[in-house]
């Protein structure tokens, strides 16, 4: 469910690429109901298309707790010194389908229980990338 003011977009092949790298690092950072943030690095985020992101909950929970109160959330992916910020709202929570099982036979096989899945809808995407274009929005 977007916000007000705030349109859904289709990620950049190079977005996708290093969000769907199993070596990058991925940070969620989720916002209280006060807005206060609360970031913790999720390493089964990914793209799975380009105009949806998701995360495993594993151990999620004051996480969890934002996502339902706050559906504001930036995540950011880092490799060496490629990084993208990608700034999104919280579409919904699955704990069925396609993509859960997917995501859940994945965490599975590395020994990690999957409770559920949160899918995102990608708002704004930038470019963090140590270099000339850091900052710039990638649209």
């Amino acid at each position: 469910m977007l916000e007000r003011n705030q349109l859904k977009m289709k990620m950049a092949k190079e977005v996708m690429t290093l969000l769907n790298d199993k070596e990058s690092t991925k940070v969620l950072t989720s916002l209280s109901a006060d807005g206060i943030p609360h970031t913790v690095v999720i390493g089964s985020t990914m793209a799975p298309q380009s105009d949806l992101l998701c995360a495993a909950e594993v151990l999620m929970q004051k996480t969890s707790s934002n996502l339902k109160e706050n559906k504001q959330v930036s995540i950011l992916t880092v490799k060496g010194k490629d990084s993208y910020q990608v700034k999104a709202v919280v579409k919904e929570y699955l704990q069925d389908g396609p993509l859960f099982a997917k995501v859940k036979q994945e965490l599975a096989n590395k020994g990690m229980p999957c409770k559920g899945i949160w899918t995102f809808e990608p708002t704004e995407a930038y470019d963090q990338s140590a270099g000339p274009n850091a900052g710039q929005q990638i649209v």
